[in-house]
């Protein structure tokens, strides 16, 4: 009998990367938490039938393919919300990780546009993740996703997706996040237990006043952890400006798709 997989939810932050992690077909199950420095870390925990969905890019584009279809869909989709989703950087990008004028400057002349500081300042983690599936490519199951698409699927209304309004920094966006996530994963956000259990895997969200990460990057691992069972199950959705079996890939083979 083949082994059970493994559900894993990550998003980045300040100290690496917080995972959320969960036996499928179990959706009562313990949900486990950790904060890894780096995804070599992570890799001994994961196993090669694994479900990972990850906020992050991972397909990138050439300067011909830029802006990727799967952005440009997943805007459209959150409407008034489609900031939130930012065209994920040309490859030749990651050779600019420490000088941002150069890197906009690059991405410039390549594209006609140049990169937001929100993508530049994830471009060591694209970077990392890129490294990581090139030379771990049997780990387990990437796949890319986008935390305010997947709450809008959490939040869907008469089968559409619904996007979240409000930022999830403020008090209401984040209490709107909650309640989605309580409604998915019941007994964990809003079970002072289960959170406490959370927050000592975790460990502190400062160390010697630097941040280590923020109860964004848990809801965002949340929203992330609940996609990655729609693609166990094969009700997840994908993002492209029209669907097809065949998605574009980079080139180096990595699929540019967002699923949710």
């Amino acid at each position: 009998m083949p082994a059970t997989p493994t559900l894993h939810g990550i998003d980045g932050c300040p100290a690496g990367w917080l995972v959320l992690s969960q036996k499928s077909h179990h959706p009562g199950s313990t949900i486990s938490a950790g904060i890894y420095a780096t995804l070599d870390e992570l890799a001994p925990k994961l196993h090669a039938d694994d479900i990972v969905a990850i906020d992050m890019p991972i397909g990138l584009p050439t300067p011909q393919s830029y802006p990727r279809a799967c952005d440009i869909a997943a805007r459209k989709t959150l409407g008034p919300r489609a900031c939130c989703v930012f065209s994920a950087p040309c490859r030749g990008t990651l050779e600019h990780l420490d000088h941002y004028p150069s890197a906009c400057a690059w991405h410039r002349e390549a594209t006609g546009k140049g990169i937001s500081c929100q993508a530049f300042n994830i471009l060591p983690k694209i970077h990392e993740l890129d490294q990581f599936l090139s030379h771990r490519p049997a780990t387990a199951n990437f796949h890319e996703i986008h935390p305010e698409i997947s709450f809008a699927h959490m939040n869907a209304s008469s089968g559409k997706p619904t996007p979240v309004l409000t930022k999830k920094s403020s008090p209401d966006g984040s209490q709107t996040r909650i309640a989605l996530i309580e409604q998915a994963f019941p007994g964990n956000l809003q079970n002072p237990a289960a959170m406490d259990r959370l927050n000592q895997s975790l460990g502190p969200r400062s160390h010697h006043g630097k941040p280590r990460w923020a109860l964004n990057d848990l809801h965002d691992a949340f929203a992330a952890l609940w996609s990655a069972n729609r693609i166990n199950t094969n009700t997840s959705e994908n993002y492209l400006a029209e669907y097809h079996s065949n998605p574009p890939r980079d080139d180096t083979g990595k699929i540019m798709l967002i699923q949710a």
